[in-house]
């Protein structure tokens, strides 16, 4: 049975190898249409949130009544790796985070379970509980801002109908979120006076209210052969059917209260520009295309800005995915074009024929089209990581299509045929084992433990792995033909002939104690950049700058506005020397925030910008201004501070921000929890409120509806939707601590009975926040890291947090940047480690041999020495991205000793001819090294000499490039001496052991006859 080629079928088939590369090559290119185009793959974050939103209580109650009964239920749920929640005056929070690997559908169903299991110890005035599971399909793909000199507060009708409903008309939106600006309610203002005159008692009142307006089934009647549906409507169908509302025989609600269709209070404001602003976010559906739908949105925003009813009102985008993603795959292009062309180029000063070059490099486009086609039937999107597979994978996609070439084109002309399927054959384990370790190294990543850093390089990975496979096949089929086909066998297969290196690698195999002295001292000499090269984070670009206020207590929001134009004006007077285009503030009773977007260039670095602006700030009685921590927990420095009392933590708090506050290369250092807030506490006296006959709990409800008032039922036959119904006091009572005292409670015999009667008010200290980690009370305290080095940091975070003498039961753990680079770091160096495994197996097993794979993997260790002394000269830091790089280049440093030995191994020499073998095997494959590692090297230049960046903005591919360049050039220029060098010596110390062996076995055979005598 003959073996099957497929080589020899492709030639014996032309065709049907041409027609079937079209295919694929039209595939790619309808799959470049119908891949849907998102910022990030679609994957479900393994986290869950449960929200209980509860206003006008203390955080206190809020833990005691609802949080801590929900962590206690959700404490058995399997898979939790963090449990944190929030108690506050408005909502109770818990969330959860998840390994990777769970089914988080499957928790979501048993997190209601569990809620469920529990709803009847919470209090009876929780309205809803909220269990929130996010995607990353779930960020807005738009964030605007509607900015104007008028008042947009009473604006929702005008933004809703004119903008809001327009975008969610369109294909791809799935939701369109309108905030800052709330609909008309009608208020139902009661007079305490005239109830009191008239005997009417507030919760009998309000429960006849609830009653009131309803829509009730009623069942059904038969008339005959008719069937009626009967409803029962006593829904309020106006503003007068309210008023005439009658509550008793003789009194109407518009006699003891005011009913009006006015606008809610603000809670909270917004500012762009000094001008008030309203904030719109969009949200695509999942699969729609992210650029088709952004450019689908844009003409509705034009449409709004040049109507008449828009004067005046700006519209700007704050957030844009879609740009963010254009602008990358358009950095990404531009650096992988000008990469192509530079490795074309390069190629062509090698090769010297316009025509083979044209072949080896079509090779390139055909693999991509073929690697998009497949993404599109197994069901992936085209994001930024998976364009970032493809720019890496670029470089590497010549190497096969030239190792082929280079062995085809060196065979005689004669016998054109058998000519191409000799060069294919006698490179093709080679070429096999070359793809397989670089796309092996990967498999760990795919298929091992999973991290938020391993699930998104999957999608890395894919691409690569997918590419690099449609280059091994058309390197067996498609460039073989053409090869046949066009090219001149003889011409253009010119070794490159380097006397200094077939001198210089004979004197390496010649002293082989020096050569491996010398070689020991390179590997020994990366002790010195690695103590050198710092441990670093990834910085995200930086496009704009957050001010956090700290505000203490809670005050009007007129006045946390007055802050917010001290603060804009200051900056606004330096807005030339401080380099920005645009402020954008937020601004709440207990809250203030303002950013500031950034011009493209700046006129100082970062961080000197930052120290003069800061310098600068407004000094505010409430309030101490300071940058905002960087973008998401996984950045920067966190330190939590955990034990029973958050009154003991922020003391302990205070203590520790001044001692990390004085560490260089630590900024903008604050706990994530400030006191100073002030409550009133009402405590009823029973004693006398049983004497005058009152009831506790509509005394309590009496005060909660003057205060902060109460829903009703909404209504619902206004043309613009349903209306909330709002039960409400004066504000007056609101407005002092004496008129609340004076609060009427009810009448007894004739006489008023004020709150100040049967209860004591008195003022006392309260918490802006409860914060639990995994069940414990905490307080996180964070800051930005400046140009350190994570571990010296930490190291010097830990001295001074250990000066301090903590109580029984307090302590503190790390987070953000730490545990993430911790982990992720960690989780690498040993996929690391499993990927020389693989490598080493895989070679193994192609080359039957288990010494020889040792001389190709010693490239490895030179490759991260040279990575290593690249970094110290280049005084980069060892980040994430740069791990990625080394991962990469570990799958590509081999490639060219396994040709190498593979080409040896072909030659069969025996021992005494063996080190003449190898020199002219590795002199016969210098031309080919140095093609494949320039086209890698100049594929890469771009990113690394650019500041190309994740979604526009994210963390730098420099790092990544960096280490790939340097790594593979010391390992190059390492690995075309060494591995002959290790060759050699592996092959004579096997020889030797096999001497010795059969030495041994014929000793022991001619003592066995002398034993038997």
């Amino acid at each position: 049975m003959t073996k099957f080629s497929l080589t020899a079928w492709a030639l014996r088939r032309p065709v049907t190898i041409t027609m079937l590369f079209i295919a694929m090559l039209l595939l790619g290119a309808v799959a470049s249409k119908l891949l849907p185009l998102e910022m990030w793959p679609g994957l479900d974050i393994p986290q869950i949130t449960v929200q209980v939103p509860y206003q006008g209580s203390s955080p206190r109650e809020v833990e005691r009544e609802i949080t801590s009964v929900l962590e206690e239920s959700l404490a058995t749920l399997g898979g939790v790796k963090k449990m944190r929640s929030g108690s506050n005056q408005d909502e109770a929070w818990v969330r959860m985070d998840f390994a990777w690997e769970e089914d988080i559908g499957n928790r979501v169903v048993e997190v209601r379970e569990r809620i469920d299991s529990v709803r009847h110890l919470l209090p009876d005035d929780v309205e809803r509980l909220l269990i929130w599971q996010f995607a990353t399909s779930d960020a807005p793909i738009m964030t605007l801002r509607l900015s104007s000199q008028r008042d947009l507060s009473a604006a929702f009708d005008l933004l809703d109908k004119q903008l809001k409903r327009p975008l969610a008309r369109l294909d791809g939106i799935s939701r369109v979120e309108l905030y800052g600006v709330e609909p008309m309610q009608i208020h139902i203002r009661l007079s305490p006076e005239k109830m009191l005159a008239r005997g009417v008692n507030q919760h009998w009142l309000s429960s006849q209210l609830q009653q009131q307006n309803f829509v009730l089934t009623a069942g059904t009647v038969r008339t005959g052969e008719q069937l009626w549906q009967v409803s029962q409507q006593g829904e309020f169908n106006s503003l007068a059917s309210i008023e005439q509302l009658m509550i008793r025989k003789d009194l109407l609600l518009g006699d003891i209260a005011e009913i009006s269709f006015s606008q809610p209070e603000p809670e909270e404001g917004r500012h762009l520009n000094r001008a008030y602003a309203v904030g719109l976010d969009l949200f695509k559906e999942s699969g729609a295309n992210l650029v088709e739908v952004a450019e689908r949105v844009r003409p509705v925003l034009e449409r709004a800005q040049q109507s008449p009813q828009f004067d005046g009102i700006e519209l700007f985008v704050m957030d844009d995915q879609a740009k963010g993603v254009k602008n990358s795959l358009n950095d990404l292009a531009q650096a992988g074009g000008i990469g192509a062309l530079l490795s074309f180029a390069v190629l062509f000063l090698f090769i010297r024929n316009p025509l083979t070059t044209a072949i080896i490099v079509i090779s390139v486009p055909l693999s991509i089209a073929i690697t998009l086609g497949l993404m599109y039937l197994l069901g992936y999107s085209l994001n930024i990581l998976s364009m970032m597979g493809l720019l890496l994978a670029v470089g590497m996609l010549i190497d096969n299509a030239v190792v082929v070439s280079e062995s085809v084109l060196q065979q005689p002309p004669e016998n054109r045929r058998q000519a191409v399927i000799s060069g294919v054959d006698n490179v093709g384990l080679a070429v096999l084992a070359g793809t397989l370790t670089t796309a092996i190294v990967f498999i760990p990543n795919i298929f091992g433990v999973k991290v938020e850093l391993t699930v998104f390089l999957e999608h890395v990975a894919i691409a690569i792995c997918f590419s690099l496979l449609a280059s091994l096949l058309i390197s067996r089929s498609l460039l073989p033909l053409l090869l046949f086909k066009f090219c001149h066998f003889g011409q253009s297969a010119q070794q490159l002939e380097s006397t200094r290196y077939r001198r210089l690698l004979s004197w390496t195999l010649s002293h082989p104690k020096t050569s491996g002295a010398m070689a020991i001292i390179i590997l020994a000499s990366t002790a010195l950049p690695v103590s050198k090269v710092n441990n670093g984070d990834d910085e995200d670009g930086q496009d704009r700058l957050y001010i956090n206020y700290q505000l203490e207590g809670r005050h009007q929001l007129e006045f946390s506005e007055a802050m917010i134009n001290r603060m804009e004006d200051y900056l606004y007077q330096h807005q030339q020397e401080y380099g920005f285009h645009s402020i954008y503030s937020y601004y709440a009773t207990d809250d203030i925030q303002t950013t500031l977007l950034l011009n493209d260039e700046l006129p100082l670095p970062l961080p000197e910008l930052k120290q003069k602006i800061a310098a600068g700030f407004p000094k505010y009685a409430f309030a101490e201004p300071v940058f905002g921590w960087q973008d998401n927990d996984n950045n920067g420095m966190r330190v939590h501070l955990r034990g029973r009392s958050t009154e003991t933590l922020l003391e302990l708090a205070a203590e520790v921000v001044p001692l990390l506050s004085s560490i260089d290369g630590l900024s903008d250092v604050r706990s994530d929890l400030s006191g100073g807030q002030q409550e009133l506490l009402i405590r009823f006296d029973r004693q006398r409120l049983a004497q005058l006959e009152l009831s506790l709990q509509q005394s309590a409800a009496t005060v909660a509806t003057a205060l902060r008032g109460e829903n009703l039922r909404s209504y619902r036959h206004d043309v613009n939707g349903e209306i909330e119904i709002r039960l409400q006091w004066p504000k007056r009572w609101q407005q002092s601590r004496a008129k609340l005292s004076q609060l009427p409670l009810g009448k007894v015999n004739g006489t008023v009975v004020t709150l100040q009667q049967v209860a004591t008010i008195s003022e006392q200290p309260r918490l802006n926040e409860i914060r639990h980690f995994n069940r414990q009370t905490s307080i996180a305290i964070g800051g930005n890291i400046n140009d350190r080095d994570f571990n010296d940091l930490k190291q010097e975070i830990e001295q001074r947090l250990q000066s301090i003498a903590w109580p029984e039961g307090y302590g503190y753990s790390f987070g953000g940047g730490f545990e993430y680079q911790d982990e992720s770091q960690a989780l690498m160096a040993t996929n690391m480690l499993l990927a020389v495994v693989m490598i080493y197996i895989v070679m193994a097993a192609l080359f039957e041999s288990l010494l020889l794979p040792t001389a190709v993997i010693s490239s490895i260790l030179f490759a991260i020495t040279g990575v290593f002394w690249t970094f110290f000269i280049t005084a980069q830091s060892m980040s994430i991205m740069a791990m990625i790089g080394i991962l990469v280049l570990m799958g590509i440093v081999v490639n060219n000793g396994i040709v190498l030995v593979d080409q040896i191994n072909q030659r069969k020499p025996q021992l005494e001819t063996l080190q003449q073998a190898i020199i002219d095997a590795a002199v016969g494959r210098l031309r080919p090294v140095l093609m494949t590692v320039a086209t890698t090297i100049l594929g890469l230049l771009p990113l690394a000499l650019g500041d190309t960046r994740i979604a526009g903005g994210g963390p730098s591919y420099t790092p990544m490039a960096i280490a790939i360049i340097g790594g593979l050039i010391v390992s190059t220029a390492t690995s075309l001496l060494l591995v002959p060098y290790l060759y050699l010596i592996l092959s004579r110390w096997r020889n030797r052991c096999a001497q010795g062996v059969s030495a041994i076995w014929q000793r022991q055979q001619q003592q066995v006859p002398n034993r038997l005598k």
